[in-house]
Protein backbone atom coordinates (compact mmCIF):
# COMPACT_ATOMS: atom_id res chain seq x y z
CA UNK A 1 0.00 0.00 0.00
CA UNK A 2 1.52 3.12 -1.19
CA UNK A 3 0.58 6.09 1.15
CA UNK A 4 1.14 9.37 0.74
CA UNK A 5 3.69 11.41 3.13
CA UNK A 6 4.40 14.81 3.47
CA UNK A 7 7.05 15.75 5.31
CA UNK A 8 9.06 19.12 6.77
CA UNK A 9 12.29 18.43 8.36
CA UNK A 10 13.06 19.59 11.55
CA UNK A 11 15.34 22.51 12.13
CA UNK A 12 16.93 21.57 14.85
CA UNK A 13 19.83 18.45 15.16
CA UNK A 14 18.95 16.08 15.90
CA UNK A 15 15.05 16.63 15.84
CA UNK A 16 13.00 16.24 19.38
CA UNK A 17 11.43 13.73 17.67
CA UNK A 18 8.52 12.61 14.68
CA UNK A 19 4.86 13.97 14.58
CA UNK A 20 2.65 12.65 12.94
CA UNK A 21 -0.91 14.45 11.26
CA UNK A 22 -3.81 12.66 10.35
CA UNK A 23 -6.58 14.23 8.03
CA UNK A 24 -10.26 13.32 9.02
CA UNK A 25 -13.11 12.48 6.69
CA UNK A 26 -13.02 13.78 3.09
CA UNK A 27 -9.78 15.29 3.53
CA UNK A 28 -5.64 14.49 3.03
CA UNK A 29 -2.84 15.13 4.21
CA UNK A 30 -2.84 18.65 2.10
CA UNK A 31 -4.95 20.10 4.96
CA UNK A 32 -1.83 20.26 7.15
CA UNK A 33 0.13 21.91 4.80
CA UNK A 34 -0.39 25.76 5.45
CA UNK A 35 0.04 25.51 9.10
CA UNK A 36 0.38 22.66 11.37
CA UNK A 37 2.95 20.59 9.17
CA UNK A 38 5.06 23.76 8.50
CA UNK A 39 5.45 25.23 12.11
CA UNK A 40 5.89 22.24 13.86
CA UNK A 41 9.04 21.90 12.14
CA UNK A 42 10.24 25.01 13.10
CA UNK A 43 9.87 23.85 16.60
CA UNK A 44 12.28 20.85 16.14
CA UNK A 45 10.00 18.13 15.47
CA UNK A 46 10.12 15.77 11.83
CA UNK A 47 6.57 16.77 10.66
CA UNK A 48 5.17 14.42 8.49
CA UNK A 49 1.11 14.74 6.98
CA UNK A 50 -0.20 11.17 5.59
CA UNK A 51 -3.20 10.74 3.32
CA UNK A 52 -5.02 7.54 3.89
CA UNK A 53 -5.70 4.75 1.74
CA UNK A 54 -8.35 5.92 -1.53
CA UNK A 55 -7.34 9.86 -0.20
CA UNK A 56 -5.94 12.19 -1.51
CA UNK A 57 -2.45 11.08 -3.80
CA UNK A 58 -2.38 7.60 -1.89
CA UNK A 59 -2.89 4.65 -3.42
CA UNK A 60 -7.08 3.83 -4.41
CA UNK A 61 -7.42 0.16 -2.96
CA UNK A 62 -11.39 -0.85 -3.96
CA UNK A 63 -14.47 1.39 -3.69
CA UNK A 64 -13.75 4.51 -1.32
CA UNK A 65 -17.36 3.41 -0.15
CA UNK A 66 -16.63 0.45 1.67
CA UNK A 67 -13.29 0.91 3.40
CA UNK A 68 -13.29 0.36 6.97
CA UNK A 69 -11.49 2.38 10.38
CA UNK A 70 -10.18 -1.27 10.68
CA UNK A 71 -8.34 -0.57 7.24
CA UNK A 72 -7.28 2.87 8.09
CA UNK A 73 -6.18 2.02 11.23
CA UNK A 74 -3.70 -0.64 9.15
CA UNK A 75 -2.67 3.07 7.58
CA UNK A 76 -1.33 4.38 10.60
CA UNK A 77 0.39 1.68 12.03
CA UNK A 78 1.98 1.19 8.79
CA UNK A 79 3.82 4.80 8.68
CA UNK A 80 4.12 5.18 12.49
CA UNK A 81 6.27 2.06 12.44
CA UNK A 82 8.43 3.22 9.38
CA UNK A 83 9.22 6.50 11.84
CA UNK A 84 11.78 7.33 13.94
CA UNK A 85 10.65 7.50 17.70
CA UNK A 86 9.25 8.91 19.65
CA UNK A 87 6.06 9.42 17.36
CA UNK A 88 3.74 11.60 18.45
CA UNK A 89 0.34 11.60 16.40
CA UNK A 90 -2.40 14.23 15.87
CA UNK A 91 -5.73 12.91 14.86
CA UNK A 92 -8.52 15.03 13.16
CA UNK A 93 -12.14 14.08 13.50
CA UNK A 94 -12.03 10.57 11.37
CA UNK A 95 -7.98 11.02 12.12
CA UNK A 96 -8.81 10.79 16.00
CA UNK A 97 -11.50 7.70 15.41
CA UNK A 98 -8.89 6.16 13.75
CA UNK A 99 -5.83 7.37 16.20
CA UNK A 100 -8.46 6.01 19.21
CA UNK A 101 -8.10 2.61 17.77
CA UNK A 102 -4.55 2.39 17.48
CA UNK A 103 -3.80 3.46 20.55
CA UNK A 104 -5.57 0.21 22.04
CA UNK A 105 -2.53 -1.79 20.72
CA UNK A 106 -0.20 1.03 19.53
CA UNK A 107 3.49 0.56 17.85
CA UNK A 108 6.29 0.85 20.58
CA UNK A 109 8.20 3.56 19.10
CA UNK A 110 4.66 5.77 20.07
CA UNK A 111 4.67 8.71 21.71
CA UNK A 112 2.11 11.26 22.76
CA UNK A 113 -1.44 11.74 20.77
CA UNK A 114 -3.85 14.61 20.22
CA UNK A 115 -7.05 13.61 19.48
CA UNK A 116 -8.51 17.32 17.47
CA UNK A 117 -12.16 17.66 16.91
CA UNK A 118 -12.46 13.39 17.40
CA UNK A 119 -15.08 11.63 16.59
CA UNK A 120 -16.08 10.27 19.61
CA UNK A 121 -15.89 6.65 21.32
CA UNK A 122 -19.33 6.22 21.81
CA UNK A 123 -20.76 6.95 18.71
CA UNK A 124 -21.26 10.28 16.60
CA UNK A 125 -25.18 9.92 17.20
CA UNK A 126 -25.76 13.81 18.09
CA UNK A 127 -24.22 14.54 14.62
CA UNK A 128 -27.47 12.01 12.76
CA UNK A 129 -29.76 13.56 14.66
CA UNK A 130 -28.59 17.35 13.89
CA UNK A 131 -28.68 16.41 10.06
CA UNK A 132 -31.30 14.46 10.23
CA UNK A 133 -33.51 18.18 11.87
CA UNK A 134 -31.56 20.74 9.95
CA UNK A 135 -30.79 18.61 6.81
CA UNK A 136 -33.35 15.91 6.00
CA UNK A 137 -33.56 16.06 2.41
CA UNK A 138 -29.59 16.21 1.94
CA UNK A 139 -29.12 13.07 4.55
CA UNK A 140 -31.93 11.07 2.86
CA UNK A 141 -29.73 11.90 -0.45
CA UNK A 142 -26.36 10.92 1.78
CA UNK A 143 -27.97 7.56 2.42
CA UNK A 144 -29.33 6.53 -0.68
CA UNK A 145 -26.29 7.56 -3.02
CA UNK A 146 -24.04 6.10 0.25
CA UNK A 147 -22.20 9.14 -0.60
CA UNK A 148 -21.07 12.39 2.14
CA UNK A 149 -20.55 14.52 -1.11
CA UNK A 150 -24.28 15.54 -1.37
CA UNK A 151 -23.80 17.12 2.30
CA UNK A 152 -20.30 19.44 1.69
CA UNK A 153 -20.42 19.66 -1.85
CA UNK A 154 -22.37 23.39 -1.44
CA UNK A 155 -20.18 26.69 -0.56
CA UNK A 156 -23.25 27.34 1.98
CA UNK A 157 -23.04 24.02 3.77
CA UNK A 158 -19.31 23.47 3.62
CA UNK A 159 -19.13 26.80 6.07
CA UNK A 160 -21.74 25.92 8.15
CA UNK A 161 -20.45 22.19 8.90
CA UNK A 162 -16.62 22.69 8.32
CA UNK A 163 -15.59 26.34 8.79
CA UNK A 164 -15.75 29.80 9.71
CA UNK A 165 -18.24 31.55 7.92
CA UNK A 166 -15.79 34.01 7.78
CA UNK A 167 -13.23 31.75 6.05
CA UNK A 168 -11.58 33.99 3.46
CA UNK A 169 -13.32 32.93 -0.23
CA UNK A 170 -10.20 31.70 -1.91
CA UNK A 171 -8.91 29.34 0.82
CA UNK A 172 -12.54 28.34 0.34
CA UNK A 173 -12.86 27.49 -3.23
CA UNK A 174 -9.58 25.49 -2.99
CA UNK A 175 -10.51 23.68 -0.08
CA UNK A 176 -13.47 22.32 -1.72
CA UNK A 177 -11.59 21.92 -5.21
CA UNK A 178 -9.49 19.10 -2.90
CA UNK A 179 -12.58 17.93 -0.28
CA UNK A 180 -13.40 14.39 -1.39
CA UNK A 181 -15.83 11.69 -0.69
CA UNK A 182 -15.68 9.46 2.12
CA UNK A 183 -16.28 5.81 2.80
CA UNK A 184 -20.10 5.39 4.08
CA UNK A 185 -19.01 1.93 5.83
CA UNK A 186 -16.41 4.20 8.06
CA UNK A 187 -18.88 6.39 9.08
CA UNK A 188 -21.06 3.44 9.84
CA UNK A 189 -17.97 2.16 11.81
CA UNK A 190 -18.13 5.54 13.75
CA UNK A 191 -21.81 5.69 14.23
CA UNK A 192 -22.04 2.10 16.13
CA UNK A 193 -20.41 -0.54 14.13
CA UNK A 194 -16.69 -0.78 15.48
CA UNK A 195 -16.15 1.88 18.24
CA UNK A 196 -13.00 2.03 20.35
CA UNK A 197 -12.62 1.24 24.01
CA UNK A 198 -11.00 3.94 26.10
CA UNK A 199 -10.44 1.73 29.08
CA UNK A 200 -7.27 -0.27 26.45
CA UNK A 201 -5.93 3.39 25.91
CA UNK A 202 -2.78 4.38 28.14
CA UNK A 203 -0.89 6.56 25.71
CA UNK A 204 -0.73 10.32 27.63
CA UNK A 205 -3.94 12.30 25.80
CA UNK A 206 -4.44 15.43 24.84
CA UNK A 207 -8.39 16.06 24.03
CA UNK A 208 -8.86 19.74 21.69
CA UNK A 209 -12.15 20.50 20.67
CA UNK A 210 -13.94 23.40 18.87
CA UNK A 211 -16.90 25.66 20.60
CA UNK A 212 -18.57 26.29 16.74
CA UNK A 213 -17.73 22.38 15.87
CA UNK A 214 -21.13 21.31 14.12
CA UNK A 215 -19.87 17.85 13.42
CA UNK A 216 -18.24 17.22 16.83
CA UNK A 217 -20.51 19.31 19.49
CA UNK A 218 -19.32 20.66 23.06
CA UNK A 219 -21.07 17.35 24.72
CA UNK A 220 -19.62 14.98 22.82
CA UNK A 221 -15.75 16.63 23.53
CA UNK A 222 -16.68 16.60 27.26
CA UNK A 223 -17.90 13.09 26.98
CA UNK A 224 -14.78 11.98 24.98
CA UNK A 225 -12.29 13.88 27.62
CA UNK A 226 -14.12 12.15 30.62
CA UNK A 227 -13.69 8.48 29.00
CA UNK A 228 -9.65 9.44 28.77
CA UNK A 229 -9.36 11.02 32.37
CA UNK A 230 -8.67 14.29 30.80
CA UNK A 231 -9.63 17.77 30.70
CA UNK A 232 -10.65 18.62 27.15
CA UNK A 233 -9.22 21.86 25.82
CA UNK A 234 -12.00 23.96 23.47
CA UNK A 235 -11.16 26.35 21.22
CA UNK A 236 -13.79 29.35 22.06
CA UNK A 237 -15.18 30.65 18.65
CA UNK A 238 -13.52 27.48 16.43
CA UNK A 239 -15.02 25.70 13.86
CA UNK A 240 -14.57 21.88 12.61
CA UNK A 241 -11.25 22.95 10.58
CA UNK A 242 -9.83 25.59 12.82
CA UNK A 243 -6.30 24.20 12.40
CA UNK A 244 -7.14 25.40 8.76
CA UNK A 245 -7.97 29.03 9.58
CA UNK A 246 -6.23 32.41 11.34
CA UNK A 247 -5.86 32.31 14.94
CA UNK A 248 -4.88 28.49 15.29
CA UNK A 249 -1.11 29.57 16.19
CA UNK A 250 -2.26 29.76 20.24
CA UNK A 251 -3.73 26.32 20.07
CA UNK A 252 -0.64 24.75 18.51
CA UNK A 253 1.63 26.52 21.23
CA UNK A 254 -0.94 24.41 23.99
CA UNK A 255 -0.22 21.24 22.21
CA UNK A 256 3.37 21.75 21.84
CA UNK A 257 3.15 21.91 25.60
CA UNK A 258 1.40 19.11 25.92
CA UNK A 259 4.04 17.51 24.06
CA UNK A 260 7.01 18.38 26.04
CA UNK A 261 5.90 18.26 29.25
Amino acid sequence: MELELLHERSNTAPPKGSLLLLHGACMGAWCWEDNFLPWFAQQGYDTYAMSLRNHANSMKKGSLTFRRIKEYVQDLRTVVDSLPGPVHVIGHSMGGFTLQHFLASPSGNMGKAVLLCSAPPHGAWKLVGKLVKQHPLLFAKSNLLLSWKPIIVSKKNAREIMFRPDYPEDKLDEALEKLQDESFMAFLDMLFSYLPDPSKVHTPLMVVGAENDYLIPIADLQKTAKRYGVEPLVVKGASHNFFMESGWEPIAEKILAFLES
